[in-house]
This record gives structure tokens, sequence and C-alpha cells, in this order.
């Protein structure tokens, strides 16, 4: 799986084994194992770099001569699937990456067919290569945003089934990207600082128009996680409204009864000379007066829009 790269006008793929010449950019895509056998750096660097291939992090570290990091990238057909995670080491002529994945692989190859880089250096590279890594977020996040609205129309149009999982999924998801993007702001703010003088002056610049670009995505993300506790928050509201319509149905009815329980209750005394026992029509009457009152509710209910 390893394969080289070299910096002349553009980036171009070339055999692993070509010779180099000397001072040349190089950017190289190892797997664990094939770092293992390469003769690079010391043992202490080393085994940094392969510590940092599966940190869950995107993250950076700086030493005088060289820069270590790692990055760990949500994909974005799953966001909530493994994270894409690889390290790199950078110096001033070799860009390495250590990934056990085709992640690196596939972005430089997109880096090599666009046939721009704008200066033919390692840290140039590791700038476009890192705005490969967010070419097409701000779609991505509006994508995501229209599948938030529908989810809010859901909400109100057609009931609450199944929304409280989707709701969870997109709050999950926002931490994840916004983790990710905040990550990556702090890695272009270091870069941009430039600390051990490693870049040029142009190269740390580019890392500062990076950076703005990461922190307008980072915004972008935590708009919609707002969003998404605003659609929490509309869930809630919703259930609240059908519990109100629920007790307000059951004290209706309640209501709409209670005359009649009265009726019952009073009709059911046992006393030996209640008024009425004995009349042939009593009986049709209680009902006559007991519909009456029923009617008589319901319209004064309609007219207070209780029902």
């Amino acid at each position: 799986m390893a394969k080289k790269y070299v910096l002349r006008e553009h980036l171009t793929a070339v055999p692993f084994n070509e010779p180099m010449k000397p001072d040349e950019p190089v950017v190289e895509v190892l797997t664990s194992a094939e770092f293992a056998h390469l003769s690079f750096a010391d043992r202490q660097m080393q085994d940094a770099v392969r510590t940092l291939a599966t940190v869950e992090n995107t993250y950076l570290d700086v030493f005088p001569d060289c820069l270590i990091g790692s990055f760990a990238v949500p994909s974005k057909d799953c966001v909530l699937c493994d994270l894409e995670c690889f390290a790199f080491y950078l110096d001033k002529t070799h860009l390495l990456f250590l990934d056990e994945q085709d992640t690196c692989i596939r972005l430089l190859d997109a880096i090599a067919k666009q046939g721009f880089v704008k200066e033919p250096t390692v840290a140039h590279c590791l700038f476009e290569f890192m705005k490969q890594l967010v070419k097409g977020d701000l779609a991505f996040l509006a994508d995501l945003e229209d599948r938030m609205e529908d989810v809010e129309e859901s909400i109100i149009d057609r009931g609450l089934e199944g929304t409280s999982r989707q709701m969870l999924w997109y709050r999950r998801m926002l931490l994840r990207i916004d983790t990710y993007y905040q990550q990556l702001v702090d890695m272009a703010s270091s870069l941009a600082d430039n600390e051990n003088k490693l870049l040029t002056h142009e190269e740390s610049r580019l890392f500062l128009v990076f950076e703005r670009q990461a922190e307008r995505l980072l915004k972008r993300s935590l708009t919609l996680k707002e969003y998404s506790l605003q659609l929490r928050e509309l869930y809630q509201t919703q259930i609240d409204i059908k519990q109100n319509d629920t007790m307000q149905f059951f004290t209706v009815i309640t209501t709409l009864f209670a005359p009649l329980t009265l009726l019952t209750s009073w009709f059911g005394m046992n006393f030996t000379h209640m008024p009425g026992l004995n009349w042939p029509w009593a009986y049709y009457v209680v009902i006559a007066v007991s519909v009456a009152i029923v009617t008589l509710e319901l319209i004064l209910f309609r007219r207070k829009k209780w029902l």
C-alpha cells in the first residue's frame, strides 16, 4: 500500500523505490508495518508517529525540526461510524502519512489530479491536503440542515412517531462534527503560529487562511447544533400540547357528566317517601332532563371552543 509522490511543478506519483534528488520534496504514505522497516528519524519519533496513527483526535505536536500530528476524520457517508484515523510527519523536505486505510492516498491522488500546488513544498502540500479534508463540507452541512427541517415539519404536521430517535441521531452527529472542526481550527492555528520556524511566512499565512475556513465551518455546525436543541424543545412542546389536549378531553367528559352524576346520586337515595318515585312518567322525565342538560352543555362547550 506504500505510495510515493514528489513535488516538482505539481504533485506527481512515482515508484516507491525511485531514487530522489537531494532535498527534493517528497510525500509518502505508509502503513504501520511498512513504517517499522523504514529508517526514518529516531526511534522515539517513530514510536510517537505510530501512536498518533490510532488516536481518535485531530492533534498537532511541535518539535524543533519537525511537526507530527494526527487526523481523525468523520466520514460524510456515515458520520457516526468509525473515524478515519491517520498520522503525519512533516519536516523541511518530507511529508509522511501513516495510514492503515486508503484515505491519504485518495486525497493525495485528488491533489495530483487537479495538477496544482501553489509552491512545490511539503507545507503547501499539507495545506492542499487539509483543504481536501473539508472539501464539500458546506454543501454537506446544508444538506444536513434540509434533513433537519424535514424533521421539524414531521414534528409539526405528521405527529411525533420516530422523531425522537432522529433528533438523538442528529445531536450525536453534530457533536462529532463540532469536535472535529474545533480540533481542525486548533491545528491550523498552531501551524499558522509557526512556533519552531519550520515554515516560511507565506506557508504560515496559508494555514491562517485555512483556520478561517475551518472557523466558518465550525460556526455553521454550532448553528446546526443550536437548531437541534430547538427541535428538541419543539418536540417537547408538541408532547405537552398533546398531553394538554388529552387532559382537556377528559376534563370536558368529566364536566359533561357531572350533573348527571349528581342526578343519579340524588335519585339513588333510598327514601321511602321521595317525590316522583310513584309518578308513571318520572323515568321518562329524568331521561328528558338528562338529555337537555347534556345538550345545553355541548352547546356551551362549543361556544367556549372546548370541543
